[in-house]
This record gives structure tokens, sequence and C-alpha cells, in this order.
């Protein structure tokens, strides 16, 4: 470029900002012009591009204040108005609900892990979903075999419980890395980055362990009989009988009913001739195997009765601090919930609000 085209660009940008199109200036045009802005001051290259970026930025959004506005109270509105809408929307339609937040749940983390070729995570994803779709297609299947209900709820405490520990193991890390207790190796940013995705894999691995446990948990209730889609039991609950898993209470016949075709002929029920299992003893009445419905409560968070459907204390499940620090997890799967479904959701909402209203 001449003296005559750069001395003309710096000339520009001392008469004002507003006469000045970066987009069209070569390398040494914009240099110039970022010299003029910050006269005396030698900047780098990275320094210079910031700045052009900045200004492209500005020219590009200058004269719309009244279009942010209009979308930031359209933002504050959304946000106002989603938790009610989402508290209505599971209360009054619980089906609709679980299936847009079990949906976005599974596929929103693996198509962007995908789209940014993140192909560890992809390939941990399709191990766990075909794990676990073999183990839907058990609990949906009719008629329902026997040892089906134990063997599920069997899965879904041992992924709970590996979740868990890999949540633990990434916060520990972390702790690690923040107060570096190892120089060198805790205080480099790959440290810092695996504790932060060690972490994410133990809450979203274990919020789709939860939502798929009581997709479960509700088909093969239903199927069992103890329970229905409007609340009420199709049949009589026997007192030997647990209706969470659908097994027996201690020694004996299980005291499952086999007729309607509920349960597979060749899993007819045969006489238990193992150790007691632990029990619990609900206000309500009813009786449940204590692993049953500790994960009914706890790992589904469920305060209701799986039978009845009332109210339960969740008081028992909080005495020792391990059981505090395990509620404490699923607390945190909730706010894990909000960040990969409810948020892309609300963002792809305001999206489609801004193109109607022409505000994109």
């Amino acid at each position: 470029m001449d003296q005559a085209g750069l001395s003309a660009a710096v000339g520009s940008a001392s008469s004002g900002a507003a006469a000045i199109d970066v987009k069209t200036m070569n390398d040494e045009q914009q240099a110039a012009y970022v010299s003029s802005l910050y006269p005396g001051r030698s900047l780098a290259a990275d320094d210079i591009w910031r700045v052009i970026e900045r200004e492209k930025y500005e020219m590009q959004h200058k004269g719309h204040e009244g279009k942010h506005l209009a979308m930031f109270l359209i933002f504050l509105c959304v946000l106002a108005m989603l938790p009610k809408t989402v508290r209505y929307w599971r209360q009054r339609h619980p089906g609709s609900y679980r299936l847009v937040s079990i949906g976005s749940i599974c596929l929103i983390p693996p198509y962007f892990a995908l789209g940014n070729r993140y192909f560890r995570f992809v390939s941990i994803w399709i191990g766990y979903a075909l794990a676990n779709t073999y183990i839907l297609y058990l609990a949906t299947r009719e008629p329902l075999y026997q040892r089906t209900p134990r063997r599920v709820y069997q899965w879904f405490a041992l992924t709970n419980k590996v979740s868990y520990a890999v949540f633990v193991a990434g916060i520990v890390l972390f702790a690690l890395c923040f107060f570096n207790v190892a120089p060198g190796l805790t205080d480099t940013g790959r440290m810092v980055e695996s504790s932060l995705i060690t972490v994410f894999y133990g809450l979203y691995f274990g919020l789709m362990s939860r939502d798929l446990v009581t997709l479960c948990s509700d088909k093969m209730a239903a199927t069992l009989g103890y329970a229905s889609s409007n609340g009420l039991p199709t049949k009589h609950l026997p007192r030997t009988v647990c209706c969470i898993c659908g097994d027996g209470l201690g020694y004996g016949n299980t005291g499952i009913d086999t007729g309607g075709g509920l349960l597979h002929a060749d899993a007819a029920p045969k006489q238990s001739t193992c150790a007691v299992e632990p029990t619990h003893n609900l206000d309500c009445g009813h009786e449940f195997h204590a692993t049953c419905i500790r994960g009914w409560c706890v790992v589904g968070k469920k305060d209701t009765c799986p039978f009845c459907c009332e109210k339960v204390d969740l008081t028992p499940f909080k005495q020792s601090s391990w059981d505090r620090q395990e509620l404490f997890y699923v607390t945190s799967l909730e706010y894990m919930r909000f960040f990969i479904s409810w948020q892309p959701l609300t963002l792809l909402l305001l999206t489609g609000i801004f193109w109607v209203l022409g505000l994109d």
C-alpha cells in the first residue's frame, strides 16, 4: 500500500470512527487505524486483531439499542416464567414432560460432542446407551420375567454408585488442582480440564440413570399390577411382596401372583433359600426391601409410597453423613438437568421468539 493510502486511513481515523469501515481495510490500514486509536503504544498483532474485531462488532450493532433492550426484556420474561411453566408441565402432563426431559438429556450432549469431535465421550455414551437399551427392553416387555425387576434395580444401583464415585473423584481432583497440592502436575491446564470432565461424566451419566430408572419403575409397576398411570393400584398387594421389585419379602413363597399373564410362565415362584433381606416399613404400613425403597426415594428422588402414593418421610435416609452426601449428589443432578436439558431448550425458544419478532 502506498504512503498516501496509509495517511488517508490515519486521517479518517482521526476525524472519527463513524467514517471508518474496518471491514474494507487491509492489514496495514488496520494496523495504522489501531495505532491512531492508541498513540504512543506498541501493539502486537493479537492486540490489533482484538481491537479490529471489537470495532466490527460495534459497527454491526450500532443503532440497535432499542432492539437489544427488547431482546433483554424478552429474555428476562422467559427466565421468570420458566420455573412455573416447567412445574405446571410436570404436574399436569408428566408423560410428555418426562419424554422431552429424557430425550433432551440423552441426545443434546452427544450431538454437541460429535460436532466438536469429542469422540471419547461419544464412545462412552454409545456403550452406555446400548446397555440401557437392553435394560429398557427387559423392563418394558410383557410378560415380565420374575427376576427382571431385581436385575433392573441392581443395574441402576450399580450405575448410580459408579457415577457417584466418578463425581467424587472429579471433585477431589479439582480440589487438588485448586490448592496446587503437587506443583508441576496439579497446576497444569490439562489436569484442571480432566477434573472438570470427570465431574461432568459423573453428573451426566448419573442423571441419565436416574431418569431411566424412573421410567423403568413406572412401567414395571404397571405391568405387575401394583400401580397404574392414574396412581391407583389394579390389584391387592400381599404383605409378602415388595411392589417395587415384585419379589418376596423374607423366607417362603414369593407371593407373586402369576395370574393374568403378568409374569413369564418359566418364572414361576420358587421357595427362597437365601437369607432374609432387610426390609423397611413406611408410615402408611406398606413394607419393601430396604434397598428397593432406598433406590426409589434416593436414586429416583420420589417422596411418595410406590403403592398408595402417600407422602414418605425421608429422614431415615439422611441419618449417616454418607447418606447426606448422596442426597447432595442427587440435588446436584437437578442442576445438571437445567444446564444440559432446559438451558439449550430455553435458548432455542428464545431464538425462535427473536426470529418471529424480527429481532435476530
